[in-house]
């Protein structure tokens, strides 16, 4: 569990870093010609930005942007000092989880396997750091 913590989390920080950039991409179908009687109107794809409903999803998408840097942040920690980096991990996984799980018949869904990618890391250097303490008493002792 211990070799997966390290790129689950840089992944699901990283994937979390990026949600403002759907606000770009083009999701949202618009049509652009009145289909007329009997006939299919053209449809386009446009973004969030260009349909005028990035306004909505971009407190959520900040918000999902800053718990990616905070896992980010907590994974670089994590090698330095374990019990900094521990609880800023497990704060940045829960909060986006929960976010997901909100939010999940829109964009929740997208960013669910992020804040999973960081529960696992989460768990992995829990592990890690208990493996830590048991050696380091081991060592005391001689």
């Amino acid at each position: 569990m211990r070799r997966v913590a390290l790129p689950c989390g840089i992944a699901g920080g990283v994937w979390g870093l990026l949600a403002p950039v759907l606000v770009l991409l083009p999701v949202v179908t618009v049509g652009v010609t009145p289909p007329f009687p009997g006939g299919v109107g053209e449809e386009k794809m446009v973004s969030m930005v260009e349909a005028g409903t990035a306004g909505d999803t971009l407190p959520v998408l900040s918000f999902i942007s800053l718990m990616g840097v905070l896992g980010l942040l907590a994974i670089v920690l994590s090698q330095r000092r374990p019990r900094l980096g521990g609880p800023f991990l497990w704060t940045s996984a829960i909060a986006m989880l929960a976010v997901s799980l909100v939010s999940i018949f829109s964009l929740g869904l997208l960013f669910l396997p992020a804040s999973v990618l960081l529960l696992v890391a989460a768990i992995g250097l829990k592990g890690e750091s208990k493996e830590r303490r048991s050696l380091q008493i081991y060592y005391r002792e001689f």
